[in-house]
């Protein structure tokens, strides 16, 4: 999401409204983009490598070597997670801290696009 000024506003004037618009979206939707998608990220390593392990454990067993296999299931698990769960923990808040921000900043006399 981007802001424009229309109305003259100066770069110092740009920062601080956005700075502030920035703090009352957080304060409004109660969505923080910064902390939101990196809680995402932990949550949806850890479960990914627990289904990872689990399902390359039985990969594993299936061809003698249960230990190596739910450790590349691990490994892998996590890493999907981690992007799934980044991802989702992201896009399912964001949309009213989008919507707190544009409204702020366009009675501040910007275009956001």
């Amino acid at each position: 999401m981007y802001a424009y000024p229309k109305q003259g506003q100066t770069v110092e004037q740009f920062n601080r409204d956005q700075f502030e618009c920035q703090a009352w979206a957080k304060q409004q939707s109660g969505f923080d983009p910064g902390t939101e998608t990196a809680k995402g990220v932990g949550l949806g390593a850890v479960i990914g490598a627990l289904g990872g392990a689990a399902a390359g454990a039985a990969i594993g067993a299936a061809t003698g070597n249960p230990g190596r296999g739910a450790a590349i299931g691990a490994a892998t698990g996590g890493i999907g997670g981690a992007a799934v769960g980044g991802g989702v923990a992201y896009t399912k808040s964001k949309e009213g801290y989008d919507r707190a921000y544009a409204a702020c900043m366009t009675a501040r006399g910007y275009v956001v696009r």
